[in-house]
């Protein structure tokens, strides 16, 4: 199925909910019925054949043909049975929690459940995701009574308090609640178990494996596109359901307190965290250091940053969940930063709280043991680079200079390196890459010097005008204690950040566009670039390989743009979703990076032949 016709199921689906939404949902039923009725008609095809076979056989009227009719046949149904035998997440990742172990929890998802009238859970797991999660897990394949799930993330439960935390447990409640929870859960299950049949069709070779693959490959996008609208609608219910537990304030509270702590650790955190493999040659486990920060307000000018781009964000069609200023509209409440939660809920694990802690970094450790070692051995042989230019940092030229700062701050990210800037911008005062540093490393400076170094980068590199701005709209916005706003100033950057905005849209948009093997160079990155862009990329052991190419975009001369290629073939069509809004957001680079994801839009075999060397995984 072509993309646009993809989007336009999806469209028409939206507009058809909107309209008749009980209508919509018997549609949806129909067309779930018909994957259904396929497999099933298959297996009747199968047993009627083998039926016809076997008779011919036992009456001696068989001929050689009979012999590969009964094969078939047995294949066919034995292809069906699989098809309705899709295991989904039979033992997910973490550990199962008991009443006994943690009854303070387990009393607040009794409370919970009770007011918001949801099911009764069968299991409730602990794993190390910022996030909670509830799901319907069929006993038997597509068939059987569920498993009703809760997962919950150990970070979750540090970053936000208990009233929040119930939020949370609301909405993931409200998913299974009532009729229309019942049944979405039950397309939302079969939505999981069409894609993994789809996959595992594809691998099978057989003539009744490409009848059934001929046909879910028409019918799985089909489906996923026609309930598209079904699961989105479910999103908002369940953030209504929570709103009439807590309040809709503290709902939307808790939606933006995890967003930005979400992007605190996806973009700050882990960053620093690996940075202590400079000096730690033994991996240390991060939730230790967790469970004190995510309490700790995040800097403020981060938090307005990450909220800004959060509600700049569009809905995607790759991804059922309604985007953040779409989800806080429908609460009605207003997109600003929350009063941050003062008491994690961590005390809900009782005295196996910190047990839990030293478990999980435990696990931690062994399992980022091999990448952290490799991150050790890394940097000390950045160290050694960095005593090398020490020794003759009076011949160094301009771009030496600013590599020197860059890897110092790389090796310790506390570090002063205002000095080894300045000498860059003594030597080429237009060196866009020094300015950028040199603004990043001397935030304490007046802020007539800081905003003229702005200046000068947004005039000297088009590739930041869009940072610049920015930044100087967020000093502007807070000028030193006793004196007011400069309303010209702050009226001419904010034009800056609207025609920055604008440059960066149309970047992004031309970036966009198939096809995605024309135009491609090498990418241009330093050293330092490359390390930095693998350890980001080491924080997702998903990623088995990973290329890097500058594309060259003829409409947008002097900015520079990437394009990621990742291998991530254990991940499914929303997990891969989400692994690469991540990227987008983690990765450092001089301009904007696309990741793609190999697959069928992205084939690994032109993947091989036009993007270069693999940055990350062998050839």
């Amino acid at each position: 199925m072509e993309h646009a016709d993809f989007i336009h199921h999806v469209r028409v689906s939206e507009y058809l909910s909107a309209e008749d939404p009980n209508a919509y949902r018997r549609r949806v039923a129909w067309f779930a019925g018909l994957g259904y009725a396929w497999i099933g008609g298959c297996l009747l095809v199968s047993i009627w054949l083998a039926s016809w076979a076997l008779q011919h056989l036992m009456t001696g009227r068989a001929r050689g043909g009979t012999i590969f009719l009964l094969i078939g046949a047995a294949g066919l149904a034995w292809t069906s049975l699989r098809s309705l035998w899709v295991r989904m997440d039979a033992k997910p990742d973490g550990h199962r929690l008991t009443k006994a172990q943690a009854p303070a929890l387990f009393k607040l998802i009794s409370q919970v459940r009770r007011k918001v009238k949801g099911p009764k859970l069968d299991e409730v797991w602990l794993d190390d995701r910022f996030n909670a999660s509830i799901s319907q897990v069929p006993r038997f394949g597509l068939l059987g009574n569920p498993v009703n799930r809760l997962t919950i993330g150990l970070p979750l439960l540090m970053a936000l308090d208990v009233p929040r935390l119930s939020a949370v447990l609301a909405h993931e409640y409200g998913h299974l609640r009532g009729n229309h929870g019942r049944f979405a859960a039950w397309i939302y299950r079969t939505r999981l178990s069409w894609m993994r049949m789809n996959e595992r069709l594809g691998e099978d070779n057989s003539i009744s494996g490409w009848l059934n693959a001929r046909f879910m490959n028409w019918y799985v996008p089909r489906f996923l596109a026609r309930s598209f609208a079904l699961a989105r609608q479910d999103e908002y219910e369940a953030d209504r359901i929570s709103a009439r537990l807590v309040g809709a304030a503290t709902a939307g509270a808790a939606l933006v307190e995890i967003d930005i702590k979400g992007a605190w650790m996806g973009e700050q955190f882990w960053r620093q965290h690996w940075q202590g493999a400079t000096d730690q040659a033994l991996p240390v486990g991060p939730f230790k250091a967790l469970r004190h920060l995510l309490l700790s307000p995040p800097e403020d000018g981060f938090a307005r940053e990450a909220l800004r781009r959060s509600l700049k964000e569009l809905s995607n069609i790759d991804d059922t969940h309604p985007v953040l200023k779409e989800r806080l509209g429908a609460l009605k409440v207003p997109a600003n930063l929350p009063e941050w939660s003062n008491k994690g809920a961590l005390g809900l694990l009782g005295a196996e709280a910190e047990t839990w802690v030293q478990r999980f970094d435990q696990a931690w450790c062994k399992d980022q043991a091999k990448t952290w070692k490799a991150q050790h051995q890394r940097q000390q042989a950045l160290k050694q680079r960095v005593e090398g230019w020490r020794a003759r940092a009076e011949t160094l030229g301009t771009d030496e200079l600013v590599l020197w700062a860059r890897c110092e701050r790389r090796l310790h990210s506390d570090i002063d390196v205002v000095k080894l800037y300045q000498q860059a911008l003594e030597r080429n005062p237009a060196h866009a890459d020094a300015l950028l540093g040199l603004v990043q490393a001397c935030e304490d400076a007046p802020l007539a010097l800081r905003l003229s170094w702005l200046d000068q980068l947004w005039l000297r590199s088009p590739d930041h005008r869009h940072f610049a701005a920015r930044k100087a709209v967020a000093w502007l916005e807070r000028p030193p204690r006793g004196t007011e706003p400069d309303a010209i100033a702050l009226k001419h950057w904010r034009q800056r950040v609207k025609d920055a905005q604008a440059a960066d849209d149309a970047l992004w948009q031309a970036l966009s566009e198939p096809p995605w093997f024309t135009q491609l160079q090498r990418h241009d990155l330093d050293e330092v670039q490359v390390e930095d862009t693998r350890e980001v990329l080491g924080w997702h052991p998903s990623i088995r390989q990973a290329w890097l190419c500058r594309r060259r975009l003829p409409e947008h001369s002097d900015r520079r743009a990437y394009l990621f290629f990742i291998d991530v073939p254990e991940l499914n069509n929303a997990q891969r979703a989400g692994l690469c809004h991540q990227l987008i957001q983690q990765l450092d680079l001089p301009g904007p990076a696309l990741p793609l994801c190999i697959g069928d839009e992205v084939p690994m075999a032109d993947v091989k032949r036009s993007a270069f060397s693999p940055i990350v995984g062998g050839a």
